[in-house]
């Protein structure tokens, strides 16, 4: 109510403030604060706010900031009846605010009745600071955070710095830096080992000072689940999962943290009921949770529920239109469905939602590229070259040219640059040149040299007793052997693929996928040939739209008995009209006006 449309960050943190004291009330729900905040401003009853958060009373109020006075009024309704449970107004000195919030967190506790509550639990206080000059600065970073945008991260990274400058003890503002290395982390403008060499020590530093933070272990815990590390067992997995699974009822509101659980419930166990249950039981919390729909949505695509994750996934891009990665969400939901003109619309949407983001480039240039549309796939490569130079996406869309433009010399030298700079993969950009080189060695007769580079590189990938560092490395062993079929026996290939799943196995990797290319690879190595075909029909039966690449006979000396195959001949054949109406289909539509602004 202050009339400037700059303070608007003071509330929202008073808001968050109070969510986050409230909710630490034992057996006291609190609606999280992505559906608290989608009511902002908006003139919508009670009742329809309490039916949907599910709750049974709701606290409303203001705030008027001028100068360094500050009014707030706060009204705690219970939802059936619209009645008053409690009213009050606070005019004080902004010095004040800390006193303030710890107040009306006490007085709401105390209006909700003992009996509900307990007796005599009462919240925490607010935050651990009390230089306001460091709250501000927090303030402003978590405004900045919420938007989630490759820029609003920057600036929410300056922020905190700047309240933890004023305030080095403010633990809030510490853990929040934290979470912000994370988000970059997932958004890719921070690789694996930059996100360890920035958080790690911050959350050395809350746990040396309170070892039973729950938030600072949850992203540790994160931290370890998502970064690959080839030393880890399986049982050491499933106990970090279930450590932080169990840390969630602790920590509600780190949507994050839940996403991690569920995603690798679904993907490194293949628990997907489980990963589902983990998703919903945080929209019970967080209703209008839109990165939680986003995530049930694509655990629905994953197991080709897509009417599920299609009314999920439109409901996140409804909650939060601002937010691009839910348009991408619905490109990769029409792949699914086959439908590859619209999922390039999704794509197309996403860029103008973000135009800084170039991975989103990069996914459109990579689709046309993929469809032989190299001067289509020219356009967006030039956003990616102007928005990130020299980046990993940019070496792996100048190799996908090259294959478009059947420049294949020029596509090996290209990709032998990008597996001796060993950068991480990310989405691709260190797999996609790996197998794109294999592929084209291989073929053209030049499987020895192709695997002495690769060891060359990687010396430890030779040794298949051993399982390498990284995930790159692991990638490049795959690739080795099939390189041996160049210039091996059956019998060596055998053995090395072998004793290669043997680690995947004691690491807990469920690499019999049938969606995979593994299953197949095995089924070839071992000598299967009826299974390893089909295998093969399985995966041709699959939508193209997921894979541009699938009517291509790559690896033709490894895959020859397949090729052989009458039914796969006859498959690969279908899908090469496929491909040739598909291909004309895209270039027309790239024709239209939404496409050339």
């Amino acid at each position: 109510m202050s009339g400037d449309k700059d303070n608007e960050y003071f509330s929202d943190g008073l808001t968050e403030t109070l969510l986050h004291m409230l909710a630490q009330l034992p057996d006291l729900r609190v609606a999280a604060r992505t559906s608290s905040f989608a009511f902002k401003g908006k003139d919508t009853g009670i009742t329809e706010i309490s039916e949907t958060l599910g709750v049974a009373h709701v606290l409303e109020g203001s705030v008027q900031k001028s100068g360094n006075r500050v009014r707030i009024t706060a009204q705690l309704i219970r939802a059936q009846d619209g009645f008053h449970v409690w009213s009050q107004n606070y005019d004080r000195n902004l010095d004040d605010i800390f006193a303030i919030q710890d107040e009306i967190a006490k007085d709401v506790a105390g209006a909700l009745d003992t009996s509900l509550l307990g007796g005599s639990n009462q919240p925490k206080l607010s935050v651990n600071t009390s230089n306001l000059t460091a709250y501000e600065s927090y303030l402003r970073g978590l405004e900045q955070q919420a938007i989630f945008s490759y820029s609003s991260l920057e600036i929410a990274e300056n922020h905190f710095k700047q309240a933890l400058a004023h305030d080095p003890d403010f633990t809030d503002a510490r853990l929040a830096l934290v979470r912000n290395y994370l988000l970059k982390h997932g958004t890719g403008l921070l690789n694996d080992e930059e996100l360890v060499e920035l958080a790690n020590p911050l959350i050395g530093q809350v746990r040396e000072q309170q070892p039973d933070n729950h938030l600072a272990r949850a992203f540790e815990l994160v931290i370890s689940i998502r970064l690959f590390d080839s030393s880890k067992n399986k049982e050491e997995r499933e106990l970090e999962v279930a450590e932080l699974r169990n840390l969630l009822p602790l920590i509600p509101g780190e949507t994050y943290a839940r996403e991690v659980v569920a995603n690798t419930l679904n993907f490194f166990f293949k628990q997907p009921q489980q990963a589902i249950e983990v998703i919903q039981a945080g929209l019970l919390v967080d209703p209008l949770g839109s990165e939680l729909y986003s995530a049930l949505g694509n655990l629905y695509r994953d197991q080709e529920q897509l009417d599920q994750a299609r009314e999920a996934l439109q409901r996140a891009q409804q909650l939060a239109p601002e937010n691009p990665n839910y348009y991408s969400d619905l490109a990769n939901l029409e792949k699914e469905s086959n439908n590859l003109p619209a999922a390039l619309n999704w794509q197309r949407k996403a860029t103008e939602v973000d135009p800084q983001d170039h991975e989103l480039a990069a996914a459109i240039a990579d689709d046309l590229y993929a469809l032989e549309l190299p001067e289509e796939g020219d356009r967006w490569f030039a956003r990616v070259k102007a928005l990130v130079p020299d980046s990993p996406y940019q070496h792996n869309l100048e190799i996908e040219r090259a294959v478009a433009r059947k420049e294949f010399d020029q596509a090996i030298a290209m990709a032998e640059n990008v597996i001796s700079a060993q950068n991480p993969d990310r989405r691709g950009s260190f797999a996609n040149p790996l197998f794109t080189y294999t592929s084209l060695m291989l073929d053209s007769g030049k499987a020895q040299q192709a695997y002495d580079f690769l060891v060359s590189v990687r010396p430890e990938i030779a040794d298949y007793s051993v399982f390498p560092v990284g995930l790159e490395g692991v990638m490049m062993q795959i690739a080795s052997i099939r390189l041996l079929t160049g210039f091996e026996s059956t019998e060596v290939r055998e053995q090395a693929w072998l004793q290669m799943i043997a680690h995947w196995e004691a690491r807990g990797f469920r690499w019999q996928d049938p969606k995979r290319r593994n299953l197949m690879d095995y089924y070839i190595v071992t000598g299967d040939i009826p299974a390893a075909i089909d295998s093969y029909l399985f995966r041709l039966n699959m939508p193209m739209a997921r894979n541009l690449e699938r009517h291509k006979r790559w690896d033709k000396t490894f895959y020859a008995p397949l090729y052989e195959d009458p039914g796969i001949a006859a498959r690969l054949s279908q899908l090469d009209t496929e491909f040739a109406q598909l291909r004309e289909q895209v270039s027309e539509m790239m024709l239209e006006p939404e496409w050339n602004q």
